[in-house]
Formats: structure tokens, sequence, C-alpha cells
């Protein structure tokens, strides 16, 4: 009896192992070249337009390695809206339920927006002129902006200032935030 036993929980740990590396689907929420690599300045492998739903295969940094049919690219991680959630896909909820015990919280960062950095690679980061290069690529003009916005239905919403620290408490208090 002990041998059937054990042999239902082989089997059962084969199917979560199999169900936890699992790829994760997606959908994309703007038109976006795939590239070779992650990196801008890589070659194009193609475009996949607005909608298309993805593949996620791996991530590194601030992009992901998606397929979509036969084309198998990279692409901006902020370009990938995550199908969890009204998916039905019942293999990737499961997945994700296997996962969810992997997960190390403490090792999300997030700077200046951009998450998938751990603290060692915070730590060893260099400036580099071409990574420079390439964020001032991304930039984009006031016009352009307020055409993304419109589309994506936003609204301008008025936000009041925080007050001011030294104020409100009174000049000689001590807030941890200050600097010395």
């Amino acid at each position: 009896m002990k041998i059937r036993q054990a042999k239902w929980l082989l089997l059962i740990s084969m199917l979560c192992t199999s169900l936890a590396s699992a790829a994760a689907g997606g959908v994309l929420i703007k038109d976006e070249t795939l590239y070779s690599k992650p990196a801008v300045r890589s070659a194009s492998v193609g475009k996949v337009a607005r909608g298309t739903q993805v593949t996620v295969v791996t991530r590194q940094g601030g992009w992901v390695e998606v397929t979509s049919g036969r084309t198998r690219g990279w692409v901006r991680m902020f370009s990938v809206r995550s199908s969890v959630g009204g998916g039905g896909n019942a293999a990737s909820d499961l997945a994700g339920l296997a996962r969810a015990g992997q997960r190390r919280p403490g090792n999300i960062v997030a700077t200046a927006g951009v998450r998938g950095l751990n603290e060692e690679e915070l730590k060893t980061a260099k400036y580099s002129e071409r990574g420079i290069q390439d964020l001032t690529s991304y930039s984009v003009s006031a016009g352009a902006a307020r055409q993304f916005a419109g589309q994506a239905r936003l609204t301008r919403q008025a936000v009041a200032y925080l007050p001011d620290p030294s104020r409100a408490n009174g000049a000689n208090s001590s807030n941890s935030w200050e600097v010395q």
C-alpha cells in the first residue's frame, strides 16, 4: 500500500513541477518590434501588433522574451500585459499557484520605475554613455504623450503638493527623511 501512495505522490509532484515550468501568457498593449537580444540596438527579428497573444518565455531586467506563432524575440517588459485572471487557462493558473511558494519578495528592487534588478546588480552598476543614449531614445514630445494618453482614455488629475514638513511640525523637528 505504501508503494502505491509513493507512486501517486511522485506522479503529483512531477505534474506540479511540469506545470510550474509552463510559460506564462500575455497580450501586447502596443505595436512592438521583436529584437534578437534584450537591447534596443540589437537586430530586429520582426514586428508584432497590439493585442497579439504572446507566450512569455523568460525575463531579463526590463525585457521579456516572447513567442508569437513562429516568431520569437525580446520586447520591453512594460509592453506586455499579463493575461492572469479571466484567461480561463487552468494549467497556467495552477502553474502560478505552484510558483507562488518560490517567489522571494525581498528580491524585488524598484529604481526609477525599473523592476527586475537585484541588489547586487545595483551595487555593481557603472556609468554607461550608451545606456544614457538608449534612455534618451525613449523620450517623446509632450504632444506625443498627450496623444498616447488620449488613446488610453487617461484624464488630467489635479494633485495637491505635499505640505512642507518643516512648517507642519515646527522648524526644529527631526525627520528621518531630511539630510542632516
